[in-house]
């Protein structure tokens, strides 16, 4: 009697294992969930107000102001003088500087325009110029 019982249990874990086998699986998810997305970047401001000057004879002396930038991680600024002969002349300023100025020979702005402008320059190599001021000449 115990060896039909075996027999009839294992036939019937059998049976039940083929028939399930051969059902397709399925599953349902009802959870969502929403992600949203961001990508913050930098945006890199020029300086603002930039203003220049050439005080002539008997000393000509460049000069140059402005606003500093708003962007954060400033690392410096770039005064750059452009001469109408296309020479550009760089300097290379502290993240604090608003100012600058130096003398230049006297032929050097009789005989050519210059104009200014300053780059923000940023921790992460990132840079952006100023408008160009207008044209001075002695």
């Amino acid at each position: 009697m115990t060896r039909t019982r075996r027999s009839l249990a294992l036939l019937g874990i059998l049976t039940g294992l083929m028939v399930a086998t051969s059902l397709p699986a399925s599953a349902s998810f009802s959870a969502a969930t929403a992600v949203s997305t961001s990508i913050n970047t930098l945006v890199v401001a020029a300086p603002t107000n930039v203003v220049g000057g050439l005080a002539c004879a008997p000393t000509s002396t460049m000069s140059l102001t402005w606003t500093a930038s708003t962007s954060p991680r400033v690392s410096g600024y770039l005064v750059s003088v452009y001469f109408s002969d296309g020479f550009v002349q760089t300097v290379q300023l502290a993240s604090t500087a608003t100012s600058w100025s130096k003398t230049i020979a006297e032929y050097n702005v009789t005989a050519y325009s210059i104009q200014y402008s300053v780059t923000t320059q940023t921790t992460i190599n990132w840079v952006k110029e100023s408008a160009r001021t207008g044209s001075f000449q002695c």
